[in-house]
């Protein structure tokens, strides 16, 4: 008998043990990888390939830490476009999954639509903290929206489009309001305009972006 599972067997006979703890552990050792999503289905909530861990979580987790977003260009981009999309793109992954663990720690029923909607209202808050989606140069707003098109105009997706939007409306707003460039604060302005736009209708984000296609 090997000492961890000694130790394991330990634990079990001991008052207050709980193997819904236990696989806490596990599950979130793996926070910040694409395997978290497939512990939280395993061990915590069962919703299947159609469920929010891998039918959403884990596969989109998968497809944008494959992706590899190319840096603002030192100058004006970045100063309009300051936040790598690779910092955002790590970033993101850790807080929607530090959130996920809030959801099975709170007292809210734990079935797969309630982790489901708490999963999706998670997402403007996590895309904006930390690195922003809204400082993301638009190449790389493209590079993230084509990722999950199939999945953008679902009424959850265009719902947290919206929210992000708000969002994004309002840093922009704090940030051209303390912009002393004048270049840099138009460009501001004129970004802040899409997002307002975006967000009264979300489904219009990938016309007001195409005129920035290119050079991702």
């Amino acid at each position: 008998m090997t000492v961890r599972l000694t130790l394991i067997l330990v634990l079990m006979v001991l008052p207050g043990f709980s193997t819904h703890a236990l696989a806490a552990d596990r599950c979130q050792a793996l926070i910040g990888t694409c395997a978290y999503y497939s512990c939280v289905d395993q061990e915590r909530l069962s919703c299947g390939d159609k469920g929010y861990a891998i039918g959403y979580g884990r596969r989109y987790c998968e497809k944008f830490s494959a992706l590899q977003f190319t840096p603002s260009f030192p100058g004006a981009e970045s100063a309009v476009f300051p936040d790598s999309g690779n910092d955002w793109r790590d970033s993101v992954r850790t807080c929607l999954q530090e959130d996920m663990e809030a959801f099975f720690e709170s007292d809210q029923p734990k079935d797969c639509s309630s982790l489901r909607a708490f999963a999706f209202g998670s997402h403007p808050r996590c895309y904006t903290e930390g690195p922003s989606f809204c400082a993301l140069k638009p190449q790389s707003v493209i590079r993230i929206g084509l990722t999950i098109q199939g999945d953008l105009l679902t009424a959850e997706s265009l719902q947290q489009v919206r929210d992000t939007a708000q969002i994004c409306v309002a840093q922009l707003e704090e940030r051209i309001d303390s912009e002393s460039n004048a270049f840099v604060r138009w460009n501001l302005q004129q970004y802040q305009g899409i997002w307002r736009l975006v967000s009264i209708d979300p489904s219009r984000l990938p016309s007001l972006l195409k005129p920035y296609q290119l050079g991702e």
